[in-house]
């Protein structure tokens, strides 16, 4: 990656933005994951890792489209075109706890997966480069049919009344 975002081309800033998602999604996942392992869920950390791999595989995706492209730059956090700390797709702290259920992660992927479809479909309509257009529908007809796969998953885990999972061995804190 080379350049800045001020002389990046259409294309090279939304390919810049698309790997800051992807990528920025993918470690969320592989941190959730990782977290869930370390507290001995190791159903829902599988879950999170699937769930990266996705958004790796999209990464890298954006990656050889991006090895086309000159000028794609290295984009500083005041330079990207979302208006949230994170990217959108990125699966959120707050939600997350090491007692998630498996409806609880597919929640949460869920609402990122849904933030990323909207980022990608807002794009494809305020584009004015023809290509920019191109590829936002592709990435957010990706991100639907990722939405509709949380979706089935979710059909299999329904919501419980009696959601709460009792902790075994619960955490010594000191306040």
């Amino acid at each position: 990656m080379t350049g800045s975002a001020a002389d990046a081309s259409p294309i090279a800033l939304f390919l810049a933005h698309a790997l800051a998602l992807e990528n920025d999604s993918a470690a969320r996942y592989a941190e959730l994951a990782e977290n869930l392992a370390l507290h001995n869920n190791p159903e829902i950390s599988a879950l999170f890792r699937k769930l990266g791999e996705y958004s790796r595989l999209h990464a890298n995706e954006v990656g050889e489209l991006a090895k086309d492209v000159e000028g794609v730059p290295k984009l500083a956090p005041w330079d990207f075109s979302w208006y949230s700390p994170e990217p959108p797709e990125t699966a959120g702290f707050d939600g997350a706890d090491y007692l998630m259920t498996p409806r609880d992660v597919l929640t949460l992927a869920l609402a990122g997966e849904k933030r990323g479809y909207d980022y990608y479909a807002a794009e494809s309509v305020r584009a004015t480069d023809g290509e920019v257009v191109r590829l936002a529908a592709a990435f957010a007809a990706e991100e639907a049919e990722h939405v509709r796969l949380i979706e089935r998953w979710l059909e299999r885990f329904p919501e419980s009344k009696n959601h709460h999972i009792d902790d075994l061995d619960p955490p010594n804190v000191v306040d």
